[in-house]
Parts: structure tokens; sequence; C-alpha cells
């Protein structure tokens, strides 16, 4: 066998990617299916074969070496929990590394997505060789990871850095709860929703950013202000964390790509003492699985190293 083979898992909300690395991280089989949320013995059993399944396709006698998994939610990685799943009802406790690493009798790490791709993203990504960096992630939610003197700093409760939760406005703040910060403004639901205020049924969230650029004044205005909110989150997260550089991934970021960025950081730097880069993620769709790959190949160090003492 040429080398150890790495399981990365993206789990998300409507998919699950599931990836087959080499210890550099170099990818060697991947797959995507839709995935609905179901209940989650089954859920893992379906990914474990997975797992299975590309590691024989890459070496018909291979197995894989360790796991790692990221998804949305508060994860507990060093018990391989997920303490509280967000948009996975019936999540909640589920030992993932037992059931994934169990029947292999492999180790596994869990961890939250966004932190998972900042993980990712200083490995092989945009922040490549820095210690002190911000990762938001602009998908159906907004996710965001920060890294700390090179780790990730997660919390007392595995929330650090969750800007969705941030209250935007002063009616926001009175009104609390979950459906009044800035996910309710600028993630992909509300990005969603409003394309089919503006636009009319079975409008995509990708139209509403065509429309402003075509000139349709209302989809300007919104694309203004969306614009404005994101600046003054990531202004904010500057101010608190004077990272050496933020980077912004996930879905609608990679969709709208440096031209949807430049306008956000021209607005960022008016509002900082210093010029914080702000860039887009270098690994796209592949950075939470890949910094699970990351995270799997440190706990399995970890292991190697407590079986040698």
């Amino acid at each position: 066998m040429p080398h150890q083979f790495i399981a990365g898992v993206d789990l998300g909300a409507s998919n699950v990617r599931v990836i087959i690395a080499n210890q550099d991280g170099e990818i060697e089989a991947r797959r995507a299916s839709p995935f609905s949320g179901a209940d989650p013995s089954r859920a893992l059993t379906a990914i474990g074969k997975t797992i299975d399944e590309l590691v024989r396709g890459v070496w018909p006698t291979g197995a894989v070496h360790a796991i790692g998994m990221a998804m949305p939610g508060t994860v507990d990685p060093a018990r391989g929990l997920v303490a509280t799943a967000a948009n996975l009802p019936g999540w909640g406790d589920v030992d993932i590394a037992a059931a994934l690493g169990g029947p292999r009798g492999v180790p596994v790490a869990a961890e939250n997505d966004a932190n998972a791709a900042a993980v990712g993203e200083g490995w092989l990504g945009a922040a490549r060789g820095l210690r002190h960096y911000v990762f938001v992630a602009l998908g159906t939610g907004i996710g965001t990871g920060i890294v700390i003197d090179g780790r990730v700093h997660r919390g007392a409760h595995f929330l650090a850095g969750e800007a969705a939760f941030f209250p935007m406005t002063r009616e926001q703040l009175q009104a609390g709860g979950w459906a009044h910060n800035l996910e309710a403004i600028v993630g992909g639901r509300a990005i969603a929703a409003r394309a089919r205020d503006l636009l009319g049924e079975g409008a995509r969230p990708g139209d509403l950013f065509e429309a402003a650029r075509a000139g349709n004044s209302a989809a300007a205005a919104w694309l203004a202000e969306w614009r404005e909110y994101l600046a003054m989150a990531i202004a904010d997260m500057i101010a608190m964390l004077d990272p050496e550089t933020v980077v912004v991934g996930g879905g609608v970021a990679m969709a709208q790509g440096e031209e949807m960025l430049s306008a956000v950081r021209g607005l960022v730097h008016r509002a900082t003492p210093v010029r914080t880069p702000v860039v887009l993620s270098e690994l796209g769709t592949d950075a939470q699985a890949l910094g699970a790959v990351r995270l799997a190949l440190d706990r399995l160090e970890t292991v190697g190293t407590e079986s040698g003492s």
C-alpha cells in the first residue's frame, strides 16, 4: 500500500461530500450525495459504506486509517459528539466517533464545519503559513471559524466566533431570538427569500445578484445593503481579533467570486484601522472536507503517540 488513506466528510443540511485523501491532502477519490437529514444511525452507516467503497476503488485491499467529519452545529471534538446540530434535527448528542470509527477500528475527528474549513485553509489554502486568521462561510447560513496562535478557538460552549448570531440593528437586538441576526440578513436562506420577493416565485439567489448587475434598481439596492451588513460583521471581527487575514468561502461567496468580495473589502478597509486582507477561499467547496482530513491526521498522530507512550 503506497500511503495512508484518510477520509474527510462534509455533512451539510442537504448534501454530504466524502473525499479520500493521502497524508499530503491530495484527493484520490470523492463522492457527493443528496442528504435528507435522515436518522443519524442510517446516515452514518451509509457514510461509512461510502468511505469503504471509495478506499477500495483507489486500492482494492485498502482500508481507511482515520476519518474526519465536519458538520454544522456545536461539536465537542474531544468526545466526538454533536452537542447541538443546527439544521440537522435529531443529531444532538450523536456519537460520531463510535459510529464511524468503531466498526473500522480507526480514530475519528469530529468538528464544526466552519472550524474545519478554517483548518483546511490554514493547511492547504488561503491562510497557509498563518497563525491568526478567521474563516467566514457564506452559504445556506453563516459560519465562522477562528484560529488564534495556530489553534482553533472554540470557546466555552463551542460557539466562539459564530457571527451568524450578531444582532445588526436595534430592532434585531430588541426582538432577539434565532431569526433576528446577521444570518437573517445575509445568509443563503435570506437571499433566496428576497430573490422570490423581488423577482417572483422560482427566482434563485444567483438571479438576484445577476439582476443587480444588470441594473434592476430594487436588486441593486438590496445588494448594496447586503454588502454593507456583511462588511460591518467582518470589520467587527477584525476589530475584536486583529487577524492576519480573513478568508471568505462557502457556496454564496464562491458563486459570486472576487467581484462580490472586492466591494465588501473596500467597505471593510474604510472601517478598520488596519488594511487586513480579506480574501476568497482557495479550497472552495473542498475546504470543509480537507480540514476534516487534516484533523483526522492530527487525531491519528495523537493516538499513535498515546499508544507508544
